[in-house]
């Protein structure tokens, strides 16, 4: 509902733009038309600039309103593991719960899968981009991806 009420301001600014060029444009035909372009109340050097002015307060007032600003998004844990299956949900709670970091053998310990099921969930993971995962000799290590990790701090 807040979108449509911005469509509709910014519609009606720029109506009332168009209004105001098309005006003094017929203004300024009927003072040429009857040769008095000297003796108008506003003179046209100044006109221009005027109109000019009002439509980049009008693109200003646009850019401003469909602007997303600096608005940062924080989702609870909860939020986000109801999205995952039985497996994966445990074992994004240990990454979460350690702080967005882990090894895949501490995985395995503290959810108590099988090597291979922890294995391949998180190559599940890793494939849509939620984990990022680093060898380390023979250990692996787990952390959630940026875009993840931003979520939930």
């Amino acid at each position: 509902m807040r979108h449509q009420k911005k469509v509709i301001i910014i519609a009606m600014l720029v109506v009332i733009f168009v209004l105001l060029v098309s005006i003094s444009s017929w203004y300024v035909q009927l003072l040429i038309e009857s040769g008095t372009v000297c003796s108008c109340a506003i003179p046209l050097p100044i006109l221009f600039p005027i109109i000019a002015s009002i439509g980049l307060l009008i693109g200003t007032l646009i850019y401003y309103m469909f602007s997303p600003g600096n608005q940062k998004i924080c989702v609870d844990k909860e939020s986000i593991l109801m999205f995952f299956g039985n497996v994966e949900r445990e074992i994004m709670d240990v990454i979460i719960s350690n702080k967005g970091e882990t090894t895949q053998a501490r995985i395995v310990r503290l959810t108590g899968f099988p090597r291979v099921k922890v294995f391949r969930s998180l190559e599940k993971l890793r494939m849509k981009g939620i984990i990022e995962k680093e060898s380390k000799g023979k250990t692996n290590t787990i952390r959630l991806s940026e875009g993840v990790a931003e979520l939930l701090q």
